[in-house]
């Protein structure tokens, strides 16, 4: 509209409704014009503390990309059904109870008050010696050797090495492609037995 015409207008709405009524009208209107602009500002301006990564805030439900993780928990966003950070994943980096662990990633230490009280999990990228909780991925290609009982803030820890003919593995632990169980003894894991990787 030429600007000729939308003063026209626009005095006429003062005159008609009251310049109270036309200034309320013209904030509305620049509010939705500029709402794009406040919505981006906003994500980055609440990004969490600690977290270096670009993400995205998103409402409770929705998809998360392939690669990414929840790193924070807002009980208020999204009007009251929470809403959840998402980020690329990272070596070390705290995740919320129920984020997906992305392939070659394993938990390695549990926060009972992180992510807002929802919990907090550590992951890292698996590795030949690394100590993970009980409920991580176990990842193709290595074993679990050994266990401690208040590892992991309670939880317990299990010991995960790439897997080689002649260690002593848990009961828990798989047995990847090209091996097979051996003797049993239970002197292993803790009290929980274990047997004797060999070789085909």
């Amino acid at each position: 509209m030429h600007p000729r015409h939308l003063w026209k207008r626009l005095t006429g709405a003062v005159v008609r409704r009251g310049i109270g009524a036309t200034l309320g009208a013209l904030a509305l209107i620049a509010a939705f014009v500029l709402a794009g602009t406040v919505t981006g500002t906003s994500n980055a301006a609440a990004r969490p503390a600690g977290v270096t990564a670009a993400g995205q805030w998103s409402c409770a439900g929705a998809a998360i990309p392939d690669g990414w993780v929840l790193t924070a928990f807002n009980k208020d966003g999204c009007s009251g059904w929470g809403s959840w950070y998402q980020q690329p994943a990272a070596d070390g980096l705290y995740t919320c109870g129920g984020s997906p662990i992305v392939p070659g990633y394993v938990i390695t230490d549990y926060v009972r008050a992180g992510c807002n009280g929802v919990g907090a999990w550590r992951h890292n990228l698996v590795k030949d010696g690394i100590w993970t909780c009980g409920g991580s991925p176990i990842v193709p290609g290595y074993v679990v050797t050994g266990y401690i009982v208040p590892g992991c803030n309670g939880v317990g820890a299990w010991y995960h090495q790439l897997a080689k003919g002649g260690l002593l593995i848990c009961p828990n632990s798989p047995i990847p492609a090209g091996f097979r169980a051996g003797a049993y003894t239970g002197l292993a894991c803790t009290g929980h037995g274990g047997y004797y990787l060999n070789r085909l």
